[in-house]
């Protein structure tokens, strides 16, 4: 039986940006944070231009205008002409796939359309018969005629309309789809969705879900298709048609804004953010929401007096003295999200290292190793490690490959209760992810939905001294490159007793001061050459700049 846990939504306003946390019982789970230089684009709709089409890549590169085009990958490109139909009517499961799909919103910002029906994958063991092997090579003709379709249907110049499903991250531009969905509190939109209503699995109980399907069949307009989520259970009827109304109501908007429109121009923003995380993080089991800021407490008591009238008394304005995370106990959560290294109740801690490739989580027993037997102590802080990744990776908003190093356990019982433990955690995340077993290294394998960058990467700036590797250049290795660039200038100079100018760290330069014999000097003796140190602030300590002190010109990458 799945606990019960208390949450809060805290709604933090800081000059023009806004925090805004979920706390699970005294503890911060999920922090939200929009900037106005960094305004969130899930969900967004754009008239976008066809900048190319890669075959090879299956996919489209569209001018949408932001810095770099977005990525339209064939399969997210919708369509429901007769001769995509044709490619794919073997396989048409409407009415029996629409039970079985799941609620692509239940914790993201904007929610998928049903991907277009896909071969059934084969039971494990079948053996291939004549017939199944036609039917392979059928299938794979038609996903070739379809790929073919697609890259002759997109063709360079072209405008298209398409929905932001990934923000950029790093040098990659949005991932595109032109599946349009809008969503709303109670169901999500399909203006293309030719009929089809899907429930989210959530939603057990069969007599319920026969009940939503109906109602929602009969308030949709003819062409449109729904996706009803979780938190449509047990809803009346005039709440759903309200919602149903405003959807409806948007998509009327964007069809008459697309009349005038040239791409590339932004046709839909998503709803605010206070708007957005309403939507998708209200439920009953939230027993707070404060807002420290009179305006979002006003759009926040709107919200609720309409989604879930029940729930107005447990709104409330911060008048605290204290910050509003302070008052909460949760500011030093915060503060730990730029952490390396998080420490575990029982002593033992994690280690969080962000590479470019992959996530890389490494899980030590510290001083809590002495304390009982090898392994029932792996096991308990194996499976306390377990619940603290899972946390840090919502807290962190960490998408991608995730790599996890456990301590090593004998008993492969043990490693399945880690692997179990972690399964059960995963579930309270919105994210969708997919694990594997322990290896026999000890290893853990993750993947995580990653629609944006990490909250690491949009709250911080990449080291200057270190570039991002967390490492910098001895300064012995410095000293060296400097004495290798002056031999290389001595051997090439026709003309003994050149005057240089040294400018370098003054990390680099205290070794240097320390020496037996004084520097300037060692270096006029080895290589008949006059040089001036100076300490610059301004250099890492991997750099250094050589100055011919008559002309005052940079000369460092004459002899490099």
């Amino acid at each position: 039986m799945k606990k019960n846990v208390k949450k809060q939504l805290l709604m933090n306003k800081i000059g023009d940006e806004i925090q805004v946390a979920l706390v699970e019982e005294g503890r911060l789970a999920e922090l939200i944070i929009e900037r106005p230089e960094s305004m969130r684009s899930i969900g967004d709709i754009y008239l976008g231009r066809v900048h190319k089409v890669v075959e090879g890549l299956k996919a489209a590169f569209v001018d949408i205008g932001q810095k770099s085009d977005g990525f339209l990958h064939f399969s997210d490109v919708g369509t429901t002409s007769e001769d995509y139909r044709a490619l794919v009517e073997d396989d048409d499961n409407d009415e029996n796939g629409g039970d079985e799909d799941d609620d692509e919103n239940e914790g993201d910002d904007n929610a998928e359309a049903p991907a277009p029906p896909r071969e059934a994958a084969r039971p494990a063991g079948q053996q291939k018969s004549e017939q199944g092997q036609q039917s392979s090579g059928d299938a794979a003709e038609r996903r070739q005629s379809y790929t073919q379709m697609i890259a002759q249907k997109l063709k360079p110049n072209d405008s298209i309309l398409v929905q932001v499903i990934k923000e950029p991250i790093g040098t990659k531009g949005s991932r595109l789809t032109s599946d349009i969905t809008i969503a709303g509190r109670f169901m999500v939109l399909l203006p293309f969705g030719g009929g089809q209503i899907a429930v989210s699995r959530r939603v057990v109980s069969r007599k319920e879900r026969g009940r939503l399907k109906k109602l929602v069949r009969s308030m949709l307009p003819e062409g449109f298709g729904a996706i009803i989520r979780t938190v449509a259970e047990d809803q009346d009827e005039s709440l759903l048609k309200q919602d149903l109304e405003k959807l409806l109501a948007k998509w009327t908007q964007i069809e008459e804004k697309l009349q005038d429109a040239q791409p590339p121009q932004l046709i839909f923003k998503e709803d605010t953010i206070i708007s957005s995380v309403l939507r998708d993080s209200l439920t009953t089991d939230v027993t707070e929401i404060v807002a420290n800021s009179k305006s979002i407490y006003t759009e926040t008591l709107n919200y609720i007096q309409w989604a879930a009238p029940d729930m107005v008394k447990n709104v409330s304005l911060y008048e605290g003295k204290l910050p509003l995370f302070e008052g909460y106990g949760i500011a030093k959560d915060v503060e730990s999200i730029f952490s390396r290294k998080v420490w575990l109740k029982s002593g033992g801690y994690i280690i969080i290292e962000h590479t470019e490739a992959m996530v890389v989580v490494d899980v030590n027993s510290g001083r809590y190793a002495a304390k009982r037997e090898q392994e029932e102590n792996s096991l308990k802080t194996n499976l306390e490690a377990a619940r603290e990744v899972v946390r840090q990776l919502r807290l962190r908003d960490i998408g991608g490959i995730i790599v996890v190093d456990f301590i090593d356990m004998m008993d492969p019982k043990n490693s399945k209760k880690v692997y179990d433990a972690m399964k059960a955690e995963l579930r309270n995340d919105r994210a969708k992810s997919n694990i594997l077993p322990l290896s026999d290294f000890g290893i853990m394998q993750i993947t995580r939905e990653r629609i944006r960058p990490s909250l690491m990467q949009r709250m911080g700036d990449q080291c200057p001294a270190c570039g991002g590797t967390g490492v910098v250049q001895a300064r012995f290795t410095t000293i060296n490159q400097v004495e290798r660039w002056l031999r290389k200038f001595a051997l090439q100079q026709k003309v003994p007793f050149q005057q240089l100018d040294l400018h370098i760290s003054p990390t680099v330069l205290e070794p240097m001061r320390n020496s037996d014999m004084k520097t300037e000097m060692k270096w006029f003796l080895q290589h008949l050459v006059f040089v001036r140190i100076k300490s610059d602030e301004s250099l890492r300590s991997d750099d250094f700049r050589f100055y011919n002190r008559k002309t005052g010109a940079d000369i460092t990458a004459e002899f490099n």
